[in-house]
C-alpha cells in the first residue's frame, strides 16, 4: 500500500512540475453499480445516482496529443434491496466516497473545437463506505471492511469549444475498478460507473 500511494504521489507530483498548458475545473453526476463475482439472490442491485467534482492539468505533446491528469472528488455505490424472505423486502444502499487521480492520455480530432477521446490508469482512495436502510433509520460503517486504495480504467468521449483564453467542455466517463475493494476473502466486489461532467478550462 505503502509503495502504491508513494509512487502515484511521485507521478503525480511529476505531473505538476510540468508547466501545464491548461487548468479545467468539472462538475457533474455518476451511475455506479456494484458487480459482485458470484450472484445473489438476495441481493437486488440498481445504479446509484452520486456526484462528481475536480481539477485537470494538461500538458501538451503534439498539436493533437495531451497528457491530463485529474484530482476528482466521487460519490459512488449502488442500490440495494435485501431480500430476508420471499414476502420480506428491505430497501437500501451502499454509498462510498473517494478521491480518484485518473491519468489520461488524450487525443484531439482538431486544433480548435473538437471532439476528444481519452483513457488511462486511475488511482482511487477510498474515504468512507456505508451500507444504509433509510426506513429503518439505520447506517453500517463499513470502512474497516473496505480497501483504502483501488486501481481502475478509465475512459473518456468528450467534445471542446473554445473562445479565446477559455474553453468548455463536455465529458462522457465510464470507470471500471480492476481488484476487489472488500477484505472479505469469501466475496470479491468491484464497481463501474459511467459520469456526464461539465467543465470549464483556462489557457495557460
Amino acid at each position: 500500500m505503502n509503495r502504491k500511494l508513494s509512487a502515484v504521489l511521485f507521478f503525480f507530483l511529476l505531473a505538476r512540475t510540468i508547466q501545464a498548458s491548461e487548468i479545467r475545473a468539472m462538475f457533474g453526476l455518476n451511475l455506479s453499480k456494484y458487480l459482485f463475482a458470484d450472484s445473489n439472490d438476495s441481493l437486488n442491485r440498481q445504479q446509484k445516482t452520486g456526484l462528481d467534482f475536480g481539477l485537470g492539468w494538461a500538458f501538451n505533446l503534439n498539436v493533437n496529443i495531451k497528457l491530463e491528469v485529474n484530482a476528482m472528488y466521487n460519490q459512488g455505490g449502488t442500490k440495494a434491496s435485501i431480500a430476508y424472505t420471499p414476502e420480506s423486502l428491505v430497501s437500501g444502499f451502499y454509498r462510498n466516497t473517494s478521491l480518484a487521480l485518473p491519468i489520461f492520455l488524450k487525443y484531439g480530432f482538431k486544433t480548435k473545437a473538437s471532439p476528444y477521446i481519452a483513457a488511462g490508469p486511475e488511482f482511487i482512495f477510498l474515504l468512507s463506505h456505508h451500507l444504509l436502510f433509510p426506513e429503518k433509520e439505520e447506517d453500517f460503517d463499513l470502512s474497516d471492511n473496505t480497501k483504502k486504495f483501488i486501481l481502475a480504467f478509465v475512459a473518456m468521449l468528450g467534445y471542446e469549444l473554445p473562445f479565446g483564453k477559455w474553453s468548455l467542455t463536455a465529458e462522457l466517463r465510464y470507470s471500471r475498478w480492476l481488484n476487489d475493494f472488500l477484505n472479505d476473502p469469501e466475496t470479491e466486489v468491484r464497481s463501474q460507473s459511467f459520469a456526464l461532467l461539465l467543465g470549464g478550462v483556462y489557457y495557460l
